[in-house]
């Protein structure tokens, strides 16, 4: 029942950004009562294995961190409803791993933000979101992130930074972590995309390029956070790009499979089932995957489970 509140609300969200959502990808904090007290404590360092999308062959990528739960009180009043947009949003690459979509899903509604019962219950996951091919649902996602006090990641392309530049400014402006996935989403080894890998000095070029337009937008550098095209890795690719001083990879624990066409509820039940201290999920904000659907109550049901929410870098 809760899900399709939520997903009335979301959608009425959308409705009412108009034409002024048009654009284009899959990169979106607890609230206590007055009377509760929320203590947050650092999740243990824990060093995660990807999950491998099932087209691509992979080698381990590795995510350690130490994360940092917060909770902030929620005093906020309820934004009003927007509607979705009634133009078509720009895609800005065709290499993507999202499945294709024949309608438009609508979105959950967001939750009354509730304090977590212990915080330090279970630590915190860091929720991380992938933008590369169209605007899709970022605007709502950066919404909710905002109204339930979430800090998160998002992994932007160069070409999807380039047509969403209000968004990208957005992502930093609110506190979160935007890290470099790339100028076009180009697989490093090929093994996604069927394009033959990536040199050395082309893997440099494509983050050198994509960070040369999202610095300015978000005031600098995205080294040295980097998160790789499809999870694609070799055994080259950490000493091809240190030398450029991208040396933190961003992987994931929990891959959401929204965009392999997994429908809300099902992610639900599978972010809820792999939830761990120091997860990492990675979802994306394209229309062609429903994670933004999924995405407010998992929030709130990670919450009722003791988990925080916290960015990669600890800040």
């Amino acid at each position: 029942m809760l899900l399709v509140i939520g997903g009335g609300v979301l959608a009425a969200r959308t409705l009412g950004r108009g034409a002024a959502s048009d654009g284009g990808l899959p990169t979106r904090v607890p609230t206590a009562p007055a009377t509760a007290t929320a203590v947050p404590v650092a999740a243990p360092v824990v060093t995660a294995t990807a999950v491998l999308r099932p087209t691509a062959t992979r080698v381990v990528v590795a995510a350690a961190k130490t994360a940092v739960p917060t909770a902030v009180p929620n005093t906020a009043t309820p934004k009003p409803t927007p509607h979705p947009p009634t133009s078509t949003p720009h895609a800005t690459t065709t290499s993507t791993p999202h499945a294709a979509s024949t309608s438009t899903p609508e979105l959950a509604p967001t939750p009354k933000a509730t304090a977590p019962p212990v915080v330090s219950a279970h630590g915190a996951v860091a929720l991380t979101f992938d933008a590369g091919a169209d605007r899709g649902y970022a605007e709502d996602i950066l919404d909710l992130l905002a109204d339930q006090h979430v800090v998160a990641g998002f992994g932007i392309t160069g070409a999807w930074a380039r047509a969403n530049p209000d968004l990208v400014r957005r992502m930093a402006a609110d506190g979160h972590l935007v890290f470099n996935h790339t100028l076009d989403h180009r697989s490093f080894t090929g093994v996604s995309d069927s394009l033959g890998g990536l040199s050395a000095a082309a893997r440099r070029a494509e983050l050198d390029d994509a960070d040369a337009i999202i610095a300015p937008l978000i005031g600098h550098s995205t080294r040295p956070f980097y998160r790789l095209p499809y999870g694609d890795d070799d055994a080259h690719v950490a000493s091809d790009l240190a030398p450029d001083g991208y040396t933190r990879k961003i992987g994931w624990t929990v891959d959401s499979l929204g965009w392999k066409g997994l429908q809300s509820t099902d992610i639900l039940a599978r972010g809820l089932k792999l939830a761990a201290p120091g997860a990492v999920y990675v979802m994306h904000v394209g229309r062609a995957s429903q994670d933004a659907i999924a995405l407010p109550q998992l929030i709130s049901s990670l919450r009722e489970r003791g988990f925080g929410f916290a960015r990669l870098d600890g800040v």
